[in-house]
């Protein structure tokens, strides 16, 4: 379960921060005759009374002290939104000392192993989520040789060393991954005419599979090493448009590194794309 802590949280700090703005406009204010404002239409235009607190009398303001109107008007307004602003504050911040989604979780934490192994939780545990997903994404599935290898921390082969870095870094970071995981394309060329339309399907096997187990989502990880290879290059971007055209978008569930002879991986890029991943 998704914890909306974090979100919360700063949700609250935009909200006092929006509470202190609405003091400093009231204070530029605080030389205004105190009192209510009642505002009319006559004739289609809006018209505007004063009562001053202890009056028993409203008086018109004339238009031609525009600069008053819109003085009072404004004060209004900033007085009914720090009012809105405080409930606000007062309601989140008391939501926030009793929120706590991991108590849900941790129920069945705590209950003794005997138990554990007999009940399904309606929750599935960290482990059991990383299980699954191992499970519905095996790896080590691209039948191409491997010419060259390089053994990564997991222990498994991969086929240069920069795919061994960022194996590494998912490794460190403890984000569960499949190496050459098999993703199964469905193309249909219908826009061909003529007496048949070409419908196949095609397999396609990214560099990595990754998962956030914080809210389930599966990512594909691509790094293209020889972007400066004209024809490499130009296969790699065709292989992407495949991938967008089937729901795998580049900066949503994709995610790309690249390098070339002369520009080595960034490992730096890679540390900042796998935040962005966590968060």
């Amino acid at each position: 379960m998704v914890d909306y802590r974090k979100e919360l949280t700063k949700q609250l700090a935009e909200i006092n921060h929006l509470a202190k703005e609405v003091d400093k406009r009231l204070k530029k204010s605080k030389d205004l005759e105190e009192g209510k404002l009642r505002v009319c239409s006559s004739h289609g235009y809006p018209q505007y009374h004063f009562r001053a607190v202890g009056d028993e009398k409203e008086i018109y303001i004339p238009a031609s002290e525009k600069d008053k109107i819109k003085a009072l008007v404004q004060r209004e307004y900033d007085q009914k939104i720090k009012r809105e602003l405080e409930q606000s504050s007062k309601k989140l911040q008391k939501f926030l000392t009793s929120y706590d989604v991991n108590n849900i979780e941790a129920i069945y934490e705590k209950l003794h192993v005997g138990r554990k192994n007999l009940i399904d939780p309606i929750i599935p545990t960290k482990e059991m989520i990383i299980e699954k997903w191992y499970a519905d994404h095996p790896g080590d599935k691209n039948p191409f040789q491997k010419d060259a290898t390089v053994t990564t921390k997991r222990g498994e082969l991969v086929r240069s060393k920069s795919e061994k870095i960022i194996a590494d870094m998912f490794y460190d970071y403890q984000i569960p991954y499949q190496y050459e995981p098999c993703i199964e394309l469905n193309i249909d060329n219908t826009r061909y005419t003529g007496e048949y339309s070409m419908k196949y399907s095609k397999k396609i096997y990214p560099d990595f599979a990754i998962l956030n187990v914080k809210n389930g989502k599966t990512v594909y990880w691509e790094h293209l090493g020889l972007v400066d290879d004209e024809s490499y290059a130009t296969k790699n971007f065709s292989k992407i448009i495949e991938y967008e055209k089937h729901g795998i978008i580049l900066g949503d569930n994709l995610i790309i590194t690249m390098e070339t002879r002369e520009k080595p991986l960034d490992v730096r890029l890679v540390k900042i794309k796998i935040k962005g991943f966590l968060e």
